[in-house]
């Protein structure tokens, strides 16, 4: 598709949404901006584009030029989502570079500056409260009415706006707002649920979604509705190979069925999930989970789940 014709196809799409350009550009860019898009006069680029078929929610390839600015901040930002995928939040240097890139920065530039340094703040120095602030700032630069308790159910989230309000749930829940923080999550569960996105991105969203949402679920005990979640989220990791979430999330399961009295049932599955952790190197959160078993349930559980012997024919979701 040659580039001016991105701009055609935006607008026929909208006017078949029943979408005024208001609407449509409504935080990620000025309506006067939206014009020239629609009439062929400016080009998008790729960010702006990609928020705006994200908004109407089409899953169209179109192409725009990529400038030398655009093209490096795309690789800083790889290298910045491939660090957090591995819980590595200490990302300000990769921010400092993605603004020397250029002093001009889009709403969307911007999102993702204010993002890195609120995952810093969160990851790293564990400030809630400032980090949610951060958060906060950052989302509402392309949802500039958001508040917390704002109903995100009509919204078709880019990549990074989910990241963001994820990210305000887990806030939400360290300063003991707990309804605030589930009500969020089970937003966005709902969302990977029930609109229609690219499978990948489905795929790296629902497993972290449902373990976090599980595991909160799981401490308001709220069991049964834990366990689907966890299992959910276990049937999504196997099906698309995304396994950084399954030793975690088979841990939820087996805890869960452990609470609703199910130990024969939970013992082998518990088993494979520190079997998993350990294989991915996760030794702090074997650590962790481990405490957080033997805590609750008593140390002879712990040397029940460790004398199993597993059939090699075993499920990995057990």
């Amino acid at each position: 598709m040659e580039y001016i014709k991105a701009g055609q196809f935006i607008r026929e799409l909208r006017k078949r949404k029943g979408m005024s350009q208001e609407e449509l550009c409504m935080g990620l860019c000025e309506p006067p901006t939206m014009s020239k898009i629609e009439k062929g006069r400016q080009y998008p680029n790729k960010k702006l584009l990609d928020a705006l078929l994200v908004r109407l929610q089409e899953q169209a390839e179109l192409q725009v030029p990529l400038s030398a600015v655009d093209f490096e901040r795309a690789q800083i930002e790889r290298e910045a989502v491939s660090r957090i995928a591995n819980r590595e939040y200490d990302i300000m240097e990769l921010a400092a570079r993605y603004r020397e890139c250029s002093p001009m920065m889009n709403n969307h530039e911007q999102q993702f500056y204010r993002l890195a340094q609120a995952l810093y703040l969160a990851g790293i120095e564990k400030n809630w409260t400032v980090a949610l602030d951060a958060f906060e700032t950052a989302i509402r630069l392309t949802m500039p009415n958001y508040t917390v308790g704002t109903d995100i159910n009509a919204n078709m989230l880019t990549s990074m706006e989910f990241t963001i309000l994820n990210n305000i749930a887990i806030c939400l829940w360290f300063l003991n707002q707990k309804d605030e923080a589930i009500d969020l999550m089970e937003q966005l569960y709902e969302i990977l649920d029930t609109y229609e996105m690219d499978r990948e991105e489905y795929a790296k969203r629902l497993p972290m979604t449902a373990y976090n949402l599980s595991t909160w679920l799981g401490i308001r005990k709220e069991y049964k509705a834990a366990l689907c979640v966890a299992e959910e989220g276990i049937e999504c990791c196997i099906k698309y190979g995304k396994y950084a979430s399954l030793g975690d999330l088979l841990y939820n399961k087996g805890f869960t069925l452990l609470c609703l009295g199910a130990a024969e049932q939970a013992k082998p599955i518990l088993q494979r999930a520190f079997m998993h952790l350990l294989a991915c190197n996760k030794t702090v959160s074997y650590g962790n989970l481990k405490k957080d078993l033997t805590d609750s349930f008593g140390t002879e559980v712990w040397a029940d789940i460790m004398a199993i012997t597993l059939p090699e024919d075993l499920p990995s979701d057990g």
